[in-house]
């Protein structure tokens, strides 16, 4: 049975459900006192911070599940309440509507976070004893980007209770891809030993991992690689690296690019890729984010599919380059999938866009 969180108001929870993935988020960002607090994306009129301090917030012994750690920005702390958000204005789309690309909650914890005042990002189960709700204060529409959350951050609950949150700390509410924009569940191969670990990041770029222990919860750094397919297909971190950085490190981890069989034409939708030495690529979109996909192969028959986000080309003598977002490994032998990082689900092609996986795996919400 679901455990129930009932923050301490007279309001009753909203039942509204509706799930996500990957990757919710929200950062640092103190709550703003004001007039109203967002409620799944509308207005709560007549909130106060006042208001927050006599609805008081659900309580959990602190020393029961440790939380820590620290990565760059990235900052991972228990709590003791389920924090809340009181919203200086009503939550509303750059064209100034109310935005209705906000999930829905799915569980109690998320229903209990729309009733502390914030826009759900993202609602999963986690491992055997957590679920992992991403928050922000709004949800907005972008051009090109899709549902953005402005400030997200990632709360953590177990039995239902706030344990423990993780924020951004140059999160910022006027930056509409500030804060945790991505959380994806990442399988290791022995997940009997290992487990799972929750990958966070910018959208769709990891940037640390969080993993779940005996003692409670910690924010590491990211490894130097990823092993697959009984651990010969290894893939180096190549997130947010240039094309041709992240070739380099994949050709020194027995990477070799495997060029597709394409139709009569396609070449002139690839953005020069192939004149400029980049056979391997695949398909690129013509319009968002200007994703493309690049395909890879090892001497085991191991393929690897790479996403980059960006263009190719020069200004003003200086060539500039797309930029790794996401891998996905398929192992010869076993015939599966695992996702080697977050994949984009929006505005990206749709033969480089592989969503689920054996592995756990969860891409972004766009």
């Amino acid at each position: 049975m679901e455990s129930q969180v009932i923050p301490h108001t007279a309001a009753a929870v909203p039942t509204a459900s509706r799930a996500w993935i990957l990757l919710g988020s929200l950062a640092l960002g103190a709550c703003a006192a004001g007039d109203g607090t967002t409620q799944g994306g509308a207005s709560r009129a007549g909130a106060t911070q006042a208001d927050a301090a006599r609805g008081g917030t659900t309580q959990v012994d602190a020393a029961r599940v440790s939380a820590k750690g620290q990565v760059e920005q990235l900052r991972l702390e228990a709590v003791t309440e389920l924090p809340r958000y009181v919203a200086p204005t009503p939550a509303q789309a750059d064209d100034g509507s109310v935005p209705d690309c906000a999930e829905e909650a799915k569980s109690s914890e998320a229903r209990a976070a729309v009733a502390a005042g914030w826009t759900i990002r993202a609602d999963m189960a986690w491992g055997k004893d957590y679920r992992v709700v991403g928050v922000a204060p709004r949800a907005t529409q972008v051009a090109g980007f899709g549902c953005m959350f402005p400030a997200a951050r990632v709360l953590f609950f177990r039995e239902g209770r706030a344990v423990a949150q993780l924020r951004d700390l140059k999160a910022d509410e006027e930056s509409f891809d500030s804060g945790v924009q991505g959380v994806f569940e990442h399988r290791t191969e022995a997940a009997d030993k290992a487990g799972s670990e929750l990958r966070i990041g910018e959208w769709q770029v990891a940037r640390a991992r969080v993993l779940a222990t005996a003692a409670g919860l910690e924010l590491v750094a990211l490894p130097e690689l990823d092993a697959y397919c009984g651990g010969g297909a290894k893939v180096p971190r190549i997130e947010g690296l240039s094309l041709p950085q992240a070739r380099a490190k994949l050709l020194a981890q027995g990477w070799r690019g495997a060029q597709p069989d394409r139709e009569d034409g396609a070449e002139s939708f690839l953005g020069g890729l192939i004149e400029a030495g980049y056979p391997e690529v695949v398909d690129c979109a013509g319009t968002g984010q200007g994703y493309c996909s690049f395909e890879y192969a090892n001497e085991a028959g191991d393929g690897l599919a790479v996403t980059t986000a960006g263009e190719h080309g020069e200004d003003e003598g200086k060539t500039y380059w797309p930029a790794v977002v996401g891998s996905e490994v398929t192992c010869a032998a076993k015939a599966v999938a695992a996702p080697a990082s977050a994949a984009p689900t929006s505005a990206a092609p749709a033969s480089v866009a592989p969503t689920s996986a054996p592995s756990g795996g969860a891409a972004p919400a766009g």
